[in-house]
């Protein structure tokens, strides 16, 4: 479970959730994901710069 939280893991409501694997199992798979808020504030930040680059598609495709 602390691997889980330090991972970022964690419900909404605060109960616990269920991990149905091994305790090395499970490390190995947490060790292997992203840290949820990191990538959450990066998402956050390329925001604008991916909505610019859809509009801008989408404005080529309009004028051909």
């Amino acid at each position: 479970r602390e691997c889980a939280r330090l991972m970022g893991f964690e419900k909404v409501d605060g109960r616990p959730f269920r991990i149905p694997v091994s305790d090395t199992q499970s490390y190995r798979q947490f060790g292997n994901s992203v840290v949820v808020p990191v990538f959450e504030a990066v998402a956050k930040l390329l925001e604008p710069y991916i909505l610019k680059a859809v509009n801008a598609d989408s404005c080529k495709v309009e004028r051909i």
